[in-house]
């Protein structure tokens, strides 16, 4: 269920993701305000790579990967996917995991960014309406934005919300929820399943092959997009 809702909101830059993802002071901020700001500024920047017209699809992607890192801390999102498991594992597969996570997110959102999801993006930014509600701060570092996405072929606005942290100075994403279902639990679901029924190198094995099959994919439509 949450995938068809991130599917909706997703070409708005909701993962920042990725559209990932949104997944974070932006290197020509100096000092962040607040977590809503930072979530706004990163918003508008998403739009405003769909809106270069003169990019080319594969340096897109690029863009957002890039963009992506700024924007979320996937090596807390890493740890949180795996819940208790990750207490067990060793130093060395703590290292491979919280990259080989990383990858197989942005590949996740990135495969699924055509030339037509451009020129969706494009239509639909035109006629979005996303409210920036307001932020709660649980503690001086930790904080939550509210915001609601409506497009034009919604009957109700769909609430986005970004559970951010402030690590050095640094706001980011640590998980976003859609329609109050959490991005993270549902993967933290998904691998504790895998792991409790077949063990963690099962885990790593299954997302190092859907990242491969994610990266031929997306070096195949570079390539088509290339001869045309």
């Amino acid at each position: 269920m949450i995938f068809r809702k991130i599917a909706a909101v997703l070409p708005l830059g909701v993962l920042l993701l990725s559209r990932l993802f949104v997944a974070p002071a932006i290197a020509s901020t100096p000092a962040p305000a607040d977590p809503l700001t930072v979530v706004k500024t990163g918003l508008d920047q998403v739009i405003a790579v769909f809106n270069d017209q003169r990019m080319p699809l594969n340096q897109r992607r690029e863009k957002l990967r890039s963009m992506s890192l700024r924007y979320f801390d996937f090596d807390s999102m890493a740890k949180s996917t795996l819940g208790y498991h990750w207490r067990v594992l060793t130093p060395a597969e703590r290292e491979q995991f919280v990259p080989l996570f990383t990858e197989f997110i942005q590949d996740a959102y990135l495969s699924k960014m055509e030339q037509a999801t451009v020129e969706k993006v494009r239509e639909e930014a035109k006629t979005a309406d996303v409210r920036f509600l307001k932020q709660t701060y649980f503690s001086p570092d930790y904080a939550e934005v509210f915001t609601t996405v409506a497009l034009k072929d919604q009957k109700d606005p769909l609430p986005v919300n970004y559970l951010m942290h402030q690590n050095d100075g640094q706001w980011r994403v640590y998980d976003v929820t859609v329609d109050a279902i959490s991005l993270i639990a549902n993967y933290r679901n998904q691998f504790n399943r895998v792991i409790n029924n077949e063990g963690y190198p099962k885990l790593v094995s299954d997302l190092q092959a859907k990242r491969e099959q994610l990266r031929e994919y997306i070096s195949q439509e570079a390539r088509n997009a290339g001869s045309h």
